[in-house]
């Protein structure tokens, strides 16, 4: 897999290529910047960005090789992912002194050029900025159960606030009607995924076990060491089903037997289902893996449900929602140890930025 470098003609949306490199984009600047992006979540953790920095912009652009072609053909999950890398990327040029603003989809004839800083200006940044940045590097999608402990409800408060944006919120269900149909949607999703071949196929691709092949050195995908493993005849009871990768690898992060959990569960929703709304779904998404990672809570996404339209749809409707989810995570408290050999793992900056230099005269 490699990134994708598409450079697309400039057309009249396109503002001139400047040729005096701005200090916010320095390169070197730029690639603590990125190393802080590349630790958005992503579908199979197939990471499906690529940015290119030319002297007076960074941009974010799709990496369409890293689309799932099964379990997102639309482009979806993509853009959720995308939305993700796109809000660390603002946490971290504020950690370094700059707000830059992102234009989101500048440009309509290149619906693959999802966002363009431009325009930085100056900022004192703050401690809070520091703390956002450190959670970023902290954070990991927890798959482990979480221990029986209640998200007081101001903490639930805090997290719906961190999420609220333009033609996108956060909701919590409490009522165990809506727990419970929304537990129905979820598995009827995992089931039709668990039986689809090439779903299955497509999902093995990437999932790598170091301890079968001692040559992998995958830098994307999910490693076996990030899977939780349940012992034969113990299965693990949870409200909402997590996504099974053991269909296609043996886990190899041993957890509790006879493990029942109750999980916080978020659901992200948007007024239309557009690829903007997508985008701001995914930066609403990674805000609230930040506060929960500031408040000493865990996330991890749930994202079957929403892989495809019609699963999204049956969600709405058996929700009797008039906005459209786009994301579900599960939250709680971690559990006491912390190792971190589950960590997903990220691909180089140099593999993901492609660096136009100023041009000469």
């Amino acid at each position: 897999m490699t990134k994708a470098t598409t450079s697309q003609p400039p057309t009249a949306t396109d503002p001139p290529a400047g040729t005096h490199q701005h200090p916010a984009f320095d390169p070197a600047l730029i690639t603590r910047v990125i190393d802080a992006a590349r630790r958005a979540p992503s579908l199979h953790n197939t990471q499906p960005w690529a940015w290119r920095l030319e002297p007076d912009r960074l941009e974010l652009r799709a990496d369409r090789e890293r689309q799932l072609l099964v379990a997102d053909p639309d482009g979806h999950s993509l853009m959720i992912s995308c939305g993700a890398a796109l809000a660390l990327a603002e946490v971290a040029f504020r950690s370094e002194g700059w707000l830059v603003c992102p234009d989101r989809l500048p440009n309509p004839d290149d619906p693959d050029l999802l966002a363009r800083f431009m325009d930085p200006r100056s900022h004192q940044s703050t401690s809070a900025d520091g703390d956002q940045l450190a959670a970023a590097a902290r954070r990991f999608s927890e798959r482990r159960p979480f221990p029986h402990r209640d998200v007081p409800g101001e903490l639930v408060e805090a997290l719906r606030a961190c999420t609220d944006g333009e033609g996108v919120h956060s909701h919590f269900p409490v009522r165990e009607e809506e727990k419970l149909n929304l537990a129905v949607a979820v598995s009827w999703a995992d089931r039709v995924e668990r039986s689809d071949a090439a779903y299955v196929a497509e999902m093995t691709r990437w999932v790598h076990d170091t301890h079968v092949h001692a040559d992998d050195v995958h830098v994307d995908g999910v490693p076996a060491t990030a899977i939780p493993r349940v012992a034969a005849g113990h299965p693990r009871h949870t409200d909402i089903p997590l996504r099974d990768f053991e269909v296609g690898v043996s886990g190899r992060e041993q957890i509790e037997a006879d493990v029942d959990e109750h999980p916080l569960i978020a659901i992200l929703l948007t007024e239309s289902d557009s690829p903007r709304e997508q985008l701001a779904a995914g930066e609403a998404m990674m805000r609230l893996m930040l506060q929960a990672e500031l408040v000493g809570l865990a996330s991890c996404p749930l994202s079957q449900a929403v892989d495809l339209l019609a699963f999204r749809s049956r969600v709405q409707t058996l929700m009797g929602w008039t906005a459209y989810p786009q994301m579900m995570l599960r939250l709680g408290y971690p559990p006491l140890d912390q190792p971190t050999a589950n960590r997903s793992p990220r691909r180089p900056v140099a593999d993901q930025l492609d660096v136009i230099p100023a041009a000469a005269g």
